[in-house]
């Protein structure tokens, strides 16, 4: 990713952050594909509440 920004801008900066462990292996994919299957307490051990409350509106409004 860096060198491809690099590529573009010389400019541009990199910033790699990475997730704590407990999170490390959930992808947006991973989400997408429980959402519509999981209840709150389930998502919840993946997401934050917010996010829950998040993906429950984006699900209602697909």
């Amino acid at each position: 990713m860096t060198l491809a920004n690099r590529m573009l801008d010389p400019g541009i900066e990199t910033v790699f952050l990475m997730a704590d462990a407990q999170y490390s292996h959930i992808s947006s994919s991973l989400l997408k594909q429980i959402t519509p299957l999981a209840n709150d307490i389930a998502l919840g051990k993946f997401v934050p509440p917010a996010v829950v409350k998040a993906l429950r509106a984006k699900l209602a409004n697909a």
